[in-house]
């Protein structure tokens, strides 16, 4: 499995119509799902009156949106990426026909407005809110005559719902890889919305085995505009032939007649994590399994950390633990509240001989990655340098100092060559060590460069100062 991330909200609640298509008059919806607690929830999409709410590759741009915004480190505002990585994250082709679709999705999804009554899930409050919301707060892109193509900087913020479930865990692991090898906008929409409830921890091991609902509500919640039933299974046989060949489910049922017909699904094999030896540790400490596969893929860094957090916990506790799994869970999900508490405090103090071996271990280490990294940049080309450096500037506060006609200009001139991408991180990377007023000389600087006035020179860098560890006269 190569596992990216999806909002658990969005997955559930499937605000994006599947079909591939869907009429041109159609401009607003309005549903009825359920909590995972069964609680009826009502969900309304509108959008004004040039535009049709979104649908089909619509889904998939707003995974790779999801999966881009981690990679960019959740900023608090918007954030870059060229055109065609969005394209490549969100499995499509770079071809003119889909820069013309993402363009247009784009749109879509910064014009539709949801509400959801009662609905959305806030994991941080631990309670079911109201939310209304776009589910691109904000955008801006440049494009040619020809529209968006490549190398043209687009510039999005997710909605602040979606943000703060991102940043307090309400995720799940997405199969990524086996997401994009799917055929049709409406297969990806099943086995998204399947996958999403996959999951579930009222359940003994954390999954459920199989799900089942009426068919006319189940086809609503993917956004299939036929009421009737036999179109709806025709429409759906194809998917479900897929998911089916795949392995992913083992069987699905229909029963019932006409309008009450039902669907059920089984499950096939439960997934296994990339990171066994992490699920194990949660799974010793309480975690059901589905949840322990699940923290394990979206938080393999923080599971040895939180698990020697929660064992000395146990240690000094002097109440009984009623939850293990649930004390385990939240100090993965949030660590910041744990922040205090000492990780492994009662373990043996090592020996000054042990922390040096250990102190040059890490150094070596360390230099390793280092190298490993300089080298897998050296050979960075083409689209994939220019993706790249694009990342780096936007992490390094420099792209959004940048107008957004500036910003097409800069990949333009990366792709072309025209300015040295390795040597502008370099420079940027530099300048942010000397604070703002260093970082605004180099944005200037650049800006010149890009208006055509001179080649972009950056500073020289200048030697770090060296503080003697002797007496201070």
């Amino acid at each position: 499995m190569t596992s990216g991330y999806d909002e658990l909200n969005l997955g559930r609640l499937a605000l994006i119509s599947g079909q591939k298509t869907v009429p041109a008059n159609l401009q607003r919806w309005q549903k009825q799902a359920l909590t995972p607690d069964g609680r009826p929830v009502i969900v309304t999409c509108t959008v004004p009156a040039d535009q049709v709410v979104p649908h089909g590759l619509d889904n998939d741009f707003m995974v790779g949106l999801l999966n881009l915004c981690f990679e960019a480190g959740l900023p608090d505002g918007p954030f870059s990426v060229s055109a065609y990585a969005l394209l490549k994250t969100s499995g499509l082709p770079d071809t003119a026909q889909y820069y013309q679709s993402l363009q247009e999705s784009l749109i879509r999804l910064n014009k539709a407005s949801y509400t959801i009554d009662e609905g959305w899930y806030a994991s941080g409050a631990q309670a079911w809110t109201t939310q209304s919301f776009a589910q691109l707060s904000y955008l801006s892109y440049a494009r040619s005559k020809a529209g968006i193509r490549g190398t043209n900087v687009i510039t999005v913020q997710l909605a602040p719902p979606i943000m703060e479930s991102l940043r307090a865990g309400y995720i799940k692991p997405l199969d990524v890889e086996f997401y994009r090898s799917l055929s049709q906008p409406l297969v990806r929409a099943v086995y998204r919305q399947l996958d999403a409830l996959h999951f579930d921890e009222r359940t003994a091991n954390g999954l459920v085995a199989e799900i089942s609902a009426p068919l006319l509500a189940w086809s609503t919640r993917l956004g299939l505009t036929s009421d009737r039933p036999d179109n709806l299974l025709r429409t759906l046989e194809p998917a479900h032939k897929e998911l089916l060949a795949r392995g992913y489910i083992a069987e699905v049922v229909i029963t019932g007649r006409g309008r009450s017909k039902d669907v059920r699904y089984v499950f096939g094999p439960p997934p296994v994590s990339q990171h066994p030896h992490l699920a194990a540790l949660l799974g010793e400490r309480g975690v059901k399994q589905g949840v322990a596969v699940r923290l394990s893929m979206v938080f393999p860094e923080r599971i040895e950390e939180a698990a020697r957090r929660f064992d000395q916990y146990v240690k000094v506790s002097v109440r009984p633990i009623g939850n293990r799994g649930g004390l385990m869970v939240a100090m993965v999900q949030r660590p910041e509240d744990f922040a205090d508490l000492p990780a492994g405090a009662g373990a043996t103090k090592p020996t000054p001989a042990a922390r040096a071996t250990s102190n040059r271990r890490d150094q070596q280490d360390l230099e390793i990655r280092d190298a490993q990294e300089e080298a897998r940049i050296a050979a960075l080309e083409g689209q994939a340098l220019v993706d790249w450096t694009l990342r780096q500037l936007t992490l390094l506060g420099v792209l959004k100092r940048l107008p957004l006609h500036q910003r097409a200009v800069l990949g333009e001139a990366l792709q072309g060559g025209t300015l040295d991408a390795r040597h502008l991180v370099q420079q940027a990377t530099h300048a942010l060590t000397g604070g703002s007023l260093a970082l605004e000389v180099l944005v200037e600087d650049l800006q010149t460069a890009l208006n055509g006035s001179r080649s972009f020179r950056g500073k020289a860098p200048q030697p770090l100062p060296v503080v003697s560890e002797g007496k201070q006269k």
